[in-house]
């Protein structure tokens, strides 16, 4: 278990911890864009872009990089580098840096369960991973799959979607939303699990989106701007946009988008990574995911 006095610490030096109260929740926005352009659900250019991005989000396997990290909220803000470490499907390492880029705490998940430590005492816990972990300490809303996804640049659609719709924006974006067959959620429409692709030809009506989804935004040249997750009736469970797209060094000219902004209207939270530094990576050590029993947890390198 967590100290509440090791918390509270924490939240002076990196993260400002507090509760969260209720979730205000948004007005309900429409599923679709009201004035977008209806496309095919089996548009051809919207399936060539699809398929693109999904082969893009199987060869990105994970990273090691820094970046500048603003959280704010209601009664919380921070702003201060980061280096950070993901790796699919739930592997994430966040080191905060203090004052002086001195090391002040370390998250580190496996995806099943997490390590903490905090500088200022020497304190370190460990658990298992909850549904609240990267909000309870890293005021971020969601859960380190999304939270990979999203660092890496290219989030999967969550296990069982299909395409619901598919429309122009006025701005030229292409959309396409995703929903699941049915309330209940069954099996994988159509899903082939080894590849962690879908079928071209996956389709669900488009009042299926009205039990939950996801969108995904794409740009004229086909790279993700904005993804939105959805929960029944619309609601807004998280938006992150996608901008600032560079060419990594080293990378066999992978363009990535070196600004991930995140928003979560049931908290009134907004994450920014603004990227310093990206490293792509097929394979990272196991040591990277977890904190040593006796000495420092410093990542270096």
């Amino acid at each position: 278990m967590i100290r509440r006095g090791a918390i509270l610490r924490v939240a002076l030096l990196v993260f400002a911890l507090s509760s969260s109260g209720c979730r205000w929740l948004p007005p309900s926005p429409p599923l679709v864009s009201s004035t977008g352009t209806p496309l095919s659900i089996d548009d051809e250019r919207a399936s060539r872009v699809l398929e693109t991005y999904l082969e893009a989000t199987r060869d990105r396997r994970g990273l090691r990089g820094s970046a500048r990290v603003a959280l704010s909220g209601p009664d919380f803000k921070l702003n201060r580098p980061q280096r950070i470490v993901v790796e699919r499907p739930a592997r994430i390492r966040f080191e905060i840096l203090g004052l002086f880029d001195q090391l002040a705490a370390v998250l580190v998940t496996d995806g099943r369960r997490f390590g903490f430590f905090e500088a200022s005492s020497g304190q370190i816990s460990r658990g298992r991973v909850s549904s609240r972990l990267l909000w309870n300490l890293a005021k971020i809303d969601l859960s380190p799959e999304e939270v990979v996804g999203l660092l890496l640049g290219t989030p999967e659609p969550a296990p069982g979607l299909a395409r619901a719709s598919v429309w122009l924006e006025p701005d030229g974006r292409l959309a396409m939303a995703f929903a699941w067959p049915s309330e209940a959620r069954p099996e994988p429409c159509r899903a082939d699990l080894t590849r962690g692709l879908f079928e071209r030809d996956c389709f669900v009506p488009q009042a299926a989106l009205a039990f939950g989804g996801e969108v995904f935004f794409f740009d004229e040249a086909g790279y993700l701007v904005e993804q939105r997750s959805l929960e029944a009736d619309g609601l807004i469970r998280f938006r992150a946009s996608f901008d600032r797209y560079e060419v990594l060094e080293g990378a066999d000219g992978v363009n990535f988008p070196m600004r991930v902004t995140i928003r979560s209207p049931g908290v009134d939270s907004l994450a920014r990574f603004e990227w310093k530094r990206v490293m792509l990576a097929s394979e990272l050590s196991d040591r990277l995911f977890r904190l040593p029993l006796r000495r420092s947890p410093g990542m270096g390198g």
